[in-house]
């Protein structure tokens, strides 16, 4: 009787700990599609703020005023654009440190071109035409592209192209990243701008609202998570 008594409180156990096993597992899963959720959501609100922005013709966030100077004497669309330069910094991190790289910097790098290649045509076509559009997207850019590098960020799974680059040029050097972010930025918009980019009050609000914004979602997120 007493064997009968132990053999099914071992299966009891058994099956306590197969259980305890699956809602881990599912759990998990659960958090792995929420991070890819985060990382597609951020990267539909950056390539939203950035077709808003290439729209309005009131000027441009960094990168975009880099490339934008290279499409005056490169015929390619711009997602096209956007494309190529985020594959070869990842490239080229993947090289050299490939530790700052996740899942999350290959769907951004990939993702954000394609859907600016389908959000500009749309709102070239259709919202250009609306009274006052230009104003609306200068300023409702930088909110969104804020919010949508806070998004992203917080799901941790793998930094940005240019984020990638500040944080392997920062390992490697005895500069701070802010100092590097900076400069690297500085550096896109004066050879955009050499080349023949606009700068107008789009890069102006930018350079003030977005790093800002950024850091309020992110501590917004964090704070919700506890």
């Amino acid at each position: 009787m007493q064997v009968f008594l132990d053999g099914k409180s071992s299966n009891l156990c058994g099956g306590k700990v197969h259980l305890k096993s699956l809602e881990n597992l599912r759990r998990k899963e659960r958090d792995v599609v929420n991070k890819i959720f985060q990382i597609l959501l951020g990267t539909c609100l950056i390539a939203l703020a950035i077709s808003l922005l290439i729209t309005a013709h009131q000027g441009y966030d960094t990168i975009s005023t880099f490339l934008l100077g290279i499409l005056n004497h490169v015929s390619v669309p711009f997602w096209v654009a956007s494309l190529c330069f985020n594959l070869i910094i990842l490239g080229i991190i993947a090289i050299i440190d490939r530790q700052e790289l996740g899942i999350g910097s290959y769907l951004n790098g990939i993702g954000l071109g394609l859907l600016i290649g389908i959000f500009e045509p749309v709102m070239d076509k259709i919202f250009v035409h609306l009274p006052y559009y230009s104003w609306l997207a200068i300023f409702s850019a930088p909110i969104l592209f804020g919010i949508g590098a806070g998004i992203y960020v917080s799901a941790n799974q793998g930094s940005a192209a240019l984020e990638a680059l500040t944080a392997v040029i920062y390992k490697r050097t005895k500069l701070t990243q802010k100092t590097i972010r900076i400069g690297l930025d500085a550096t896109m918009v004066l050879v955009g701008f050499g080349l023949g980019a606009r700068i107008g009050l789009g890069t102006l609000l930018c350079i003030l609202f977005v790093g800002p914004i950024f850091e309020a979602t992110v501590k917004t997120l964090a704070a919700r998570r506890k």
